[in-house]
């Protein structure tokens, strides 16, 4: 548990930062937390526990991007010796009681699978004498031969029998397709939050969403790591350089959620998206995708790969997937245009259970849970301003003058805890930095230093302009304060100088009038 945290702790740090290096900005990204990739990593460990045990099982599974990779390794043109063989051993008990004519139609019929370039008139006709009205010019081939089978008698509905088996290996033999490219089958986190391409990518921006994760007043961009936390959904895509690990995370060319619970037998298969916005035009694509899925969960659940499929909207099941609690997610699957499906396998057809898509997201930054955007309300802090000195965010802030002389933005309480205004310049200074006055001012010590003066008598300060110049009981020349002078000094009536009244024998002088 704790090994596969770090690693997937790892993985989404390095998807972010592939993420972000050609995004325009960064304001999502600064305010991306630890606290939040260690809760999406934990959360996400847990929730996608049975899907981990079931992806482990295939032979495509790569450990470190938590991820079954199907690529030309898993994938072959159909081996029509083994189609042959295939058909032969299902259609066997009709061959058992055949006469030599009926011998040679089955044969004949089955050479229609098994020899696909070998143009012969004599293989259509055989499954008409079989079976009549199965052929038709672009029906699907499997169809075909279930209608001979079901017309020879041979077929068997029950679940786990060995027709179902057989004619399962049968139809993906004969519909199975060598891919040149690599699908990633992924419950990594990782992937999740960057399953839409950036907005606003300086290579051009290519299969964006609303769930693109460099947006940060977004409403639904909140559903990556709902996506992420809940027990059902992974992810399915292609990527424009399948061997570069930074396209996984930033260059994406398709992508599409499947949701599955393990031994379930329901599929829900989402909206493709695409570098043309997907839906339209994309029906091939998509059906391929479900296909390779439907295929890889069947092997890895040993059952046979038959399923029915059908679009969401309008299921005759009346199949209704519905969000989990708190997803803020965008859920595409419910809209007719964008031709979601459902797929029901046969060993499941009357017993599957429904299941929740999504569930809450959580918050970049303190990584509590939420169901819009990507910030809660109390992180959001858009429109607010911040503050230097305690580092929290505000409604306002002043300038102050802190005290290694910067010129910073704070909030009122740290401004009321530890700044007071220099009455004089009208500037906040740091409450150690701010003197009292005689006239009991707030004066910083700059001002102090530059436009008072000390009055010699009272050791107060005060403006120097308001000071008068005096002599001092030892013949000294002192600035003094009105209070100080009115007090202790007279005017010398002749040189009109003020003297202390203990110097006043040098002289002749009068007592300054009151």
């Amino acid at each position: 548990m704790d090994k596969l945290k770090e690693q997937l702790c790892n993985n989404i740090w390095a998807a972010l930062d592939d993420y972000f290096r050609h995004a325009d900005s960064d304001d999502v990204y600064e305010n991306i937390s630890e606290q939040f990739v260690e809760r999406l990593a934990s959360d996400s460990i847990k929730a996608k526990s049975s899907l981990r045990q079931l992806f482990r099982k295939s032979q495509g599974w790569n450990e470190n991007l938590q991820a079954i990779v199907i690529n030309g390794t898993k994938t072959h043109n159909p081996d029509y010796t083994l189609v042959h063989d295939l058909a032969n051993s299902i259609l066997r008990p009709a061959k058992w009681d055949a006469d030599c004519d009926k011998l040679t139609l089955i044969d004949r019929a089955i050479c229609f699978f098994s020899r696909p370039n070998d143009k012969d008139d004599s293989y259509i006709n055989a499954i008409n004498e079989l079976a009549p009205h199965a052929y038709a010019p672009r029906k699907k081939r499997s169809r075909i031969f279930k209608a001979i089978c079901d017309s020879l008698g041979v077929s068997d509905l029950s679940a786990g029998s060995e027709f179902q088996h057989l004619f399962a290996q049968f139809a993906d033999e004969l519909s199975t397709k060598k891919i040149d490219f690599k699908l990633f089958l992924s419950i990594n986190p990782a992937h999740f939050l960057t399953m839409s391409n950036p907005k606003r990518d300086d290579r051009g921006s290519t299969l964006t969403s609303c769930h693109s994760f460099n947006v940060i007043d977004c409403e639904y961009n909140c559903g990556c790591s709902g996506y992420a936390r809940d027990d059902v959904t992974f992810i399915v895509f292609t990527a424009s350089n399948p061997d570069n690990p930074e396209t996984l995370n930033n260059r994406k060319t398709t992508r599409q959620l499947f949701m599955y619970k393990p031994q379930n037998g329901l599929l829900l298969q989402s909206r493709l998206y695409n570098t043309h916005g997907g839906t339209c035009g994309t029906q091939a694509e998509s059906k391929l995708y479900r296909d390779l899925v439907q295929r890889e969960i069947s092997e890895l659940e040993g059952v046979p790969n038959l399923w029915k499929t059908e679009k969401y909207c309008g299921n005759k099941h009346n199949i209704h997937i519905p969000c989990g609690n708190g997803f803020g997610g965008y859920a595409d699957w419910t809209h007719p245009d964008f031709d979601a499906k459902t797929s029901i396998r046969q060993d499941h057809e009357h017993d599957f259970q429904i299941f929740n898509v999504g569930t809450y997201g959580l918050c970049i930054s303190c990584a509590d849970e939420l169901s819009s955007k990507l910030l809660c309300s109390d992180c959001d802090h858009d429109g607010c301003e911040f503050c230097q000195e305690c580092e929290n965010y505000c409604s306002e802030t002043w300038d102050v003058i802190n005290r290694h002389g910067e010129r910073i933005h704070v909030c009122e309480s740290c401004l009321d805890e530890y700044y007071r205004l220099c009455e004089h310049c009208d500037e906040y200074f740091p409450r150690e930095q701010i003197s009292t006055t005689g006239d009991a001012s707030h004066v910083c010590h700059n001002c102090l230093e530059n436009d008072y003066l000390l009055c010699s008598e009272c050791d107060e300060y005060f403006l120097a302009n308001e000071l008068s110049l005096a002599v001092d009981e030892n013949g000294n020349n002192v600035y003094i304060c009105d209070s100080c002078r009115d007090n202790f000094y007279i005017l010398c009536n002749e040189c009109e100088k003020l003297f202390h009244k203990d110097f006043c024998h040098h002289c002749k002088a009068e007592e300054v009038p009151a």
